[in-house]
């Protein structure tokens, strides 16, 4: 029998924004069973298809162009850089400034190191043992996401998470159940050296994110000169600006509107927003109108169903008539059923 602490409550909502609860449950040891066999048959297939074994990963990429001796240097090269960065912020005893200028390298060699292996990761999950191991996690889902009652299963097979797999409330549960079987630290951002460091200071809020003296949330980007600027975001990091010193300094979402690069005011889609449009001028300075647009004239067809309805002559019957007489003759005679055919699995 499950504990209490076996359980996890997720709240979110589907793709409709109506509210939805689940748990996850911790698996269990049939679960786990359950699961082997899915990952065995995979595992089969997928050598059976033609998919790579994992230790055969590197072979296949050099072999291909996707990776050199000059990405294993890079590679290198970005964790040393990381280290050291690492060490800096650890150790301290430079000026407050240099150490903020320390985390932001840190998080763009990061990004570098991420970006440069990204390849590698998503090869790594199509490998014999990567789609396996994908078979496995989905028969334990079916296993552990339950509804409310805690007992009945939110998908009943392979077939209904593949259809609701999207649902934001399923992508959530997802996630909770991969935390709980590979013990993954949701606090994991939070958790890096340079991110601890931004937040001791006051320069970064408790998202992460960048933010300026007085709080607000920033952007760190260059102009035109390729100087460093600092321009204001709102949560979903969109360039914004505030209308009221007021509105800046109690971060008024009411008082916010969305700029450019240029901090030129935008609409949602980005499209400059423009007041009141004045005439364009001739060349002795008049305005000139704006062009009339031209109304469109109806169609011969409309113009002969006007004609009809006016005329009063009720001609249904003898099109449906028609119609029907059109369709048979077009309709292909019934072929003979068989047994369908096998459709390939594509590895």
């Amino acid at each position: 029998m499950a504990n209490k602490e076996d359980f996890v409550e997720v709240n979110s909502k589907d793709e409709k924004d109506n509210e939805v609860t689940v748990w996850v449950k911790k698996p269990a040891t049939k679960d786990y069973k359950t699961s082997q066999v899915e990952y065995n048959r995979a595992f089969r297939e997928a050598l059976e298809g033609g998919a790579i074994l994992k230790k055969k990963l590197g072979e296949y990429m050099r072999s291909q162009g996707l990776w050199d001796d000059a990405k294993d240097s890079e590679e290198r090269t970005l964790l040393d850089q990381i280290s050291s960065l690492e060490a800096k912020l650890k150790k301290g005893g430079i000026p407050l400034q240099e150490a903020k200028e320390k985390a932001l390298e840190l998080r763009k060699v990061r990004v570098q190191f991420r970006n440069l292996i990204a390849e590698r990761t998503l090869l790594d999950s199509n490998t014999v043992e990567g789609q396996a191991d994908n078979a496995r996690f989905n028969a334990l889902v079916i296993c552990c996401i339950l509804s409310e009652d805690k007992s009945t299963p939110m998908f009943e097979d392979i077939k209904a998470y593949d259809r609701l797999g999207t649902e934001p409330w399923a992508i959530a549960a997802a996630g909770e159940l991969a935390s709980l079987m590979y013990e993954l630290d949701p606090d994991y951002d939070n958790t890096l050296e340079e991110n601890k460091f931004l937040k001791s200071y006051n320069f970064a809020n408790k998202e992460n994110h960048l933010v300026n003296s007085d709080g607000h949330p920033i952007f760190l980007d260059t102009d035109e000169d390729g100087d460093e600027v600092e321009r204001l975001v709102d949560e979903d990091l969109r360039f914004i600006a505030y209308r009221t010193d007021e509105g800046y300094q109690n971060q008024d979402p009411e008082d916010s509107y969305y700029v450019n690069k240029s901090g030129i005011e935008v609409d949602k889609e980005g499209e400059l927003v423009v007041d009141d449009f004045t005439p364009f001028l001739d060349g002795s300075g008049k305005p000139v109108p704006p062009p009339a647009k031209e109304e469109e004239e109806p169609s011969d067809e409309v113009a002969e169903t006007s004609e009809e309805d006016e005329s009063g002559e009720d001609s249904t019957e003898e099109t449906a008539e028609n119609t029907e007489n059109e369709e048979a003759s077009e309709k292909p005679a019934p072929k003979k059923k068989g047994r369908p055919k096998k459709t390939e699995e594509v590895t």
